[in-house]
């Protein structure tokens, strides 16, 4: 009893004594436990559950939990990393002066459980406290009802303390492995062994331009939605490699470059700074690699998710070109006149007028482009298709006509090819054994609301029904895969309040159900609740996830000024004693912290740059077209992350000048 009071003792006073290090550290395990309760309290909430749209935001909730637990659990782990590297020093001279390595283990022990008791204590504390402010929040974002009331969730408390008391564990487990097979002497030493100077690998270097290029390659060229995902985090993972290969091997390359050239290194700034960099940036690759993933994960994630959430409108007008829609295939004449009917008697009933009428028949495929204009429908799809997939609608030139109020002319054999982007310039179409020879579409265009897709879209435009029915039959001919039908579309618009939409809604599809072969129909005002729930929850994610990956920024950031500030303390000391003056020194130290610091940022930003083209597509798929408004939220989310970032590296250069000056 008495040696466990004991080692709790020294445990405690060195947390209290080691405080600069081990209270940034508390505070990050704090937060972590906290954010991983609160989102998981959330997810377990039954009146979210409730609410239009609960199940897809419980999801998105879901999903999140995974994130936090993996990455805060990676992230503990990095930032131990930090703490044992400055507490060597202190275990080797306990090892010296006569403890044994169990007694060490005793104290880290001790240490362990008292900072997992502190974290686990406050931080569902504080999870219980700050989840109603986060809950009120995210029904803000989701415009749902207010709901009053404290909601503890026990499973996520439990959740919170299994999941982080097995952290702690194998953190501690991690340590007393690094003591024991470190000697006493490699302790004393505590990481301030010579360095050698760091040799250039330009294989390494290579690889990192190859695979940060093929990452914006990818990023620049993928025009297929269909592709664009898988591309997307395919062109993540190059850009990863690249990243920490360029910071590793590629920043030591072109110091080497720099040294070689005498006029330049052979000056006092340039020399002191080239130096201190080309030592740095070895030790402390993996970090700023570190810091570059991560602030450019914030980046995307929040200006993609208030884009989003900004452009709500934009995205519910994309996927509801009309307030009601109504959708029936095969539809005779006796169907359209029964959809029309019951259409103008409910209206007429409730004293409205429908507004933008549109109607018309169109057969949906999805063509695969094998050569210019030659295009393929496949019974399966493969994942080689992916990048040739195009999307195509056949309509009469009588239906387009009149809704757009263009007067197409098409005889039997010819075609018209409306396309979204640029025009059709082949002279023929084939598809499906039937070609056709094409008519300039010269000014004709897609009506306003029609479905974008975020890459070419191919309107074929036919001489009559008889042709889009022998397309229809020469589709269905195929064996098993994708067939479509002929469907026919009527939408309009209503000048009325959301509810009343859903309620005329409602009670036009109560009289159409009447068609023998059934109709589908949507509502712009039910579809935007549920779209302001995803978004909302998109959006709330993406805070979240913002702010805990600013936060372990902000952490790393935090121990590589202190590292670096007991680590260049003696340079400094070696550097005015051989006649530099000290506003040199201070000036060229200042230098090079601010280009290491900034350079993650730069990256960064280049990173995003490079990804604007394939998040913009990605975001079309989730139709949301309007590219200035994510460009100005990328910009917007840039700025302010710049200015936070600048701010934590003013605060943490004071804490290293603080040090390096004592």
């Amino acid at each position: 009893m008495m040696n466990g009071l004991f080692y709790m003792k020294l445990a405690l006073q060195n947390i209290r004594k080691n405080a600069q290090t081990y209270v940034p550290y508390i505070l990050t395990c704090i937060g972590s436990v906290m954010m991983f309760d609160i989102i998981l309290t959330l997810a377990d909430n039954k009146e979210i559950a409730a609410m239009h749209g609960g199940s897809d935001m419980r999801t998105i909730l879901g999903l999140g939990c995974y994130i936090i637990a993996l990455f805060t659990a990676v992230f503990l782990f990095y930032t131990n990393s930090f703490l044992m590297k400055r507490r060597k020093r202190e275990i080797g001279l306990f090892n010296i002066l006569g403890m044994g390595k169990k007694h060490i283990g005793f104290i880290l022990f001790f240490e362990t459980a008292i900072i997992g008791a502190v974290s686990l204590g406050a931080g569902i504390a504080g999870g219980f406290v700050l989840s109603k402010a986060v809950h009120l929040l995210l029904l803000r974002l989701a415009r749902a009802p207010v709901q009053w009331g404290f909601y503890f969730s026990g499973k996520a408390a439990l959740m919170s303390i299994l999941l982080y008391g097995t952290v702690f564990l194998l953190i501690l487990a991690g340590n007393l492995a690094r003591v024991h097979v470190s000697s006493p002497v490699e302790l004393l030493r505590g990481g301030q062994e010579g360095e050698k100077e760091p040799k250039t690998r330009w294989w390494i270097a290579i690889l990192g331009i190859g695979t940060l290029g093929g990452g914006y390659y990818l990023a620049v060229t993928a025009y297929n939605p269909a592709y664009a995902v898988s591309a997307f985090f395919n062109a993540a993972i190059l850009v990863m490699i690249g990243t920490y290969c360029l910071f590793t091997a590629g920043s030591i390359a072109l110091l080497k470059l720099l040294k070689k050239k005498k006029g330049f290194y052979y000056r006092t700034e340039h020399f002191i700074s080239v130096s201190g960099l080309l030592y740095r940036m070895r030790q402390n690759a993996a970090g700023l690699a570190g810091i570059c993933i991560l602030s450019t994960s914030v980046l995307v994630m929040l200006s993609s998710t208030v884009a989003l959430y900004v452009g709500m409108d934009d995205v519910t007008r994309n996927r509801y070109p009309r307030n009601i829609l109504l959708e029936a295939g095969h539809a005779t004449q006796a169907d359209e006149a029964v959809i029309a009917g019951a259409v103008q008697e409910v209206l007429s009933g409730n004293g409205l007028v429908e507004e933008n009428h549109l109607s018309y028949s169109d057969l949906s495929l999805l063509a695969v482009k094998e050569k210019a204009g030659v295009f393929d429908i496949r019974t399966i799809y493969t994942a080689a298709d992916l990048d040739k997939i195009q999307p195509m609608y056949v309509m009469t030139q009588e239906d387009y006509n009149r809704v757009t109020g263009n007067q197409a002319k098409l005889s039997e054999g010819q075609c018209m090819v409306v396309t979204q982007y640029s025009p059709y310039e082949e002279d023929s179409l084939s598809v499906l054994g039937r070609t056709y020879q094409a008519v300039p579409a010269g000014e004709y265009g897609l009506w306003d609301g029609a479905d974008t897709f975020g890459s070419e879209v191919y309107y074929l435009i036919v001489p009559d029904g008889e042709e889009m029915q022998l397309l229809e039959a020469s589709q269905q001919a195929g064996d098993g895969g994708r067939v479509s039908n002929i469907q026919y579309h009527y939408g309009f618009d209503l000048d009325a309040d959301q509810d009343t939409q859903i309620r005329i809604y409602n009670e036009i599809m109560h009289k159409v159900s009447v068609i023998p072969g059934g109709i589908k129909g949507e509502s712009a005002a039910e579809g935007r609740s549920s779209y302001f729930s995803l978004n909302a929850g998109l959006l709330f994610l993406g805070i979240f996830l913002g702010t805990l990956f600013v936060m372990a920024t902000v952490l790393i950031i935090y121990y590589k000024q202190v590292t670096e500030g007991y680590e260049d303390k003696s340079r400094f000391e070696i550097m005015q004693k051989v006649g530099l003056t000290r506003a040199e020194i201070k000036r060229s130290i200042h230098s090079q912290i601010l280009l290491m610091f900034f350079l993650p940022l730069a990256a960064a930003a280049m990173h995003i740059t490079a990804a604007f083209p394939i998040i913009t597509r990605l975001l079309a798929a989730m139709n949301l077209t309007n590219v200035r408004l994510f460009a100005a939220t990328t910009a917007g989310t840039l700025a302010v992350f710049a200015v936070v970032y600048a701010a934590v590296y003013v605060l943490t250069s004071r804490v290293y000048l603080r040090i390096v000056s004592s």
